[in-house]
């Protein structure tokens, strides 16, 4: 009775308790100590969230914009006027249709059209994944060892290498952005019970994400799959147990089969109903060479992504993050090794995880798309899925030797990294910027250019400039067909009567060949220059010279 009383007067104030007498309720006014934990979590996430958010707009201001990012935030404004299907539009064979689309539509909604949607977007957009893949990495784990699996998921993500990383991981929509519903999905099945309307949420979700990406087949969908069908196979085979009593990861199977078709359906009803038309994957055949060579750009982009690039590092504070930073590859690696040993074990997530990075860096590897450091970003998914393995899998171990203090000293490390980058000053406005309002005082309102920075103009000037591109050719140039509006390009709806070009694109061969311009419309009537741009103006409409565009396929993506 004495220690029921002790811990009573542990909960209230000592003037209030006397031993005998009858211990007052709290009222209304004093919340008690359950209800007041019940909000601490809420926020400390929030807080949380807001600090990331202001961060991570930092580190995307060091990078400047670039056209593939320009591109959706023009398509997310004409959706957000009206055409929600993107009738006339030809994007890539990546549309962002239901996952990035509509958060840059809100983004807009809010801030209206402007070079800054692409990066508060990327912010928003690397918060959640951070937050999700803490929540991820900590399962069904609770009390110290949830914390600790939940910071080291998190953690491992937390501060991106200035330079690459940053184009990589917070700038442009990419496949990054793609890991968020996916690694909610994976929350969702973590979490959800054995049950036949399981299947179904993840059938569905998956579809959802596919729509706009196709590399979340190699993500999640052929992963799960695959997974789910050689641990049933296996329960069957070597655990003797009926084929009917795995039910649930025939179900899974099912689920990420169904998730592709169904997107390849939903992806032509929009065709048919007038809306975007996307581009082919490429399938160019590669050599053993190429694989090779592919095998040595996946390595050093594995330790890009990480951050632990000491060859991007411009100083020895640099240089010394990116060495702190292997501390996360390794543990990523060690997570990896332990998941691919838990095959069979009762956490599908794990395996599931662990096949998608190797589904991932394997289509990397034997395609023929590596050609640059960018090119990585195709298997942007072992970041988030390499932090949630390390999470799930090593705070037990880690506790258990007693390196908590170490690290704990690793995460205030990284700590101190994002706060060195979100400090670095933001570059000089992007290159195309000076020209926008020089463009707007001489009443030129609708032009042509080349893809690295007509959408850019676009996007900077807010719309009331309109640079459309075109490939340049010397039979004629045609309109792009490709990340652009058909309609973008009928004389009948615009007056596109001078061309731009900027010097600081490249200095020989020149952005746009003299010729290629005067095979199109002849000598123009006026030329200005002014900084690094040249400005060509016509007295007729140059939309009514362009030639027909041919039928678009990988092949011809020219600039």
């Amino acid at each position: 009775m004495a220690e029921g009383i002790d811990n009573v007067a542990g909960e209230i104030p000592a003037r209030d308790v006397h031993v005998g007498a009858a211990v007052p309720p709290l009222t209304a006014t004093e919340p008690g100590p359950d209800r007041r934990h019940r909000w601490v979590w809420p926020a400390a996430l929030a807080a949380a969230a807001i600090v990331l958010f202001w961060c991570y707009l930092r580190l995307s201001g060091t990078a400047a914009d670039t056209s593939d990012g320009a591109d959706q935030a023009l398509q997310a404004w004409d959706m957000l006027h009206g055409n929600l299907l993107l009738r006339g539009w030809t994007v890539g064979d990546v549309s962002y249709y239901t996952t990035e689309l509509p958060e840059y539509m809100i983004v807009e909604l809010i801030r209206g059209l402007s070079a800054a949607t692409i990066h508060v977007a990327a912010a928003v957009t690397y918060t959640l994944l951070v937050l999700l893949g803490g929540w991820a990495a900590k399962g069904r784990a609770t009390g110290r060892e949830g914390v600790l699996r939940a910071l080291i998921g998190a953690g491992i993500m937390l501060a991106p290498q200035l330079g690459h990383s940053i184009g990589l991981l917070i700038q442009q929509p990419d496949h990054l952005g793609t890991q968020v519903p996916l690694l909610a999905t994976f929350i969702v099945l973590d979490r959800a019970p054995r049950r036949w309307y399981t299947p179904v949420v993840i059938a569905v979700l998956l579809t959802w994400v596919t729509i706009a990406d196709r590399v979340a087949v190699f993500d999640a969908s052929l992963p799960l799959a695959a997974v789910c069908g050689v641990r049933a196979c296996w329960a069957h085979l070597h655990d003797r147990k009926p084929l009917a009593s795995q039910w649930f990861e025939w179900s899974l199977v099912a689920a990420g089969a169904f998730s592709f078709a169904a997107a390849a359906l939903a992806v032509s009803a929009i065709g048919h109903l007038g809306g975007y038309t996307s581009l082919p994957l490429p399938t160019a055949a590669i050599s053993g060479h190429a694989i090779l060579i592919h095998l040595g750009r996946a390595a050093v982009g594995i330790v890009t992504l990480f951050g632990a690039n000491v060859a991007l590092a411009s100083s020895g504070l640099a240089i010394a993050i990116a060495v702190v930073h292997f501390v996360g590859l390794a543990l990523v690696v060690w997570g990896f090794c332990r998941a691919v040993r838990r095959f069979f074990s009762s956490d599908l997530i794990v395996p599931v995880l662990a096949a998608g990075i190797v589904i991932n860096v394997a289509a990397y590897v034997f395609s023929s798309v590596p050609n640059g450091w960018f090119d990585v970003r195709e298997f942007l998914a072992i970041v988030p899925f390499g932090a949630v393995l390390a999470g799930r899998l090593l705070a037990e171990p880690l506790a258990r030797t007693r390196l908590k203090p170490a690290l704990a000293a690793v995460l205030a490390c990284y700590a101190l990294a994002l706060g060195y980058g979100a400090a670095q000053p933001s570059p000089v406005a992007n290159n195309e910027q000076p020209v926008v309002s020089w463009l707007e005082a001489h009443h030129l309102h609708t032009g042509l250019g080349i893809y690295i920075e007509a959408n850019l103009i676009t996007l900077d000037s807010g719309g009331h400039v309109a640079v459309r591109t075109v490939s340049w050719r010397p039979s004629g140039a045609v309109a792009r067909d490709y990340e652009s509006e058909a309609s973008w390009y009928d004389p009948r709806l615009s007056y596109a009567n001078f061309i731009v070009t900027d010097s600081a694109d490249g200095t020989s061969p020149a952005p746009i060949p003299r010729a290629d311009i005067l095979a199109l419309a002849g000598p123009p009537a006026h030329t200005y220059h002014y900084k690094a741009f040249t400005i060509m103006v016509w007295n007729h409409n140059l939309l009514a010279d362009l030639g027909t565009p041919p039928a678009p396929s990988p092949g011809n993506l020219q600039p």
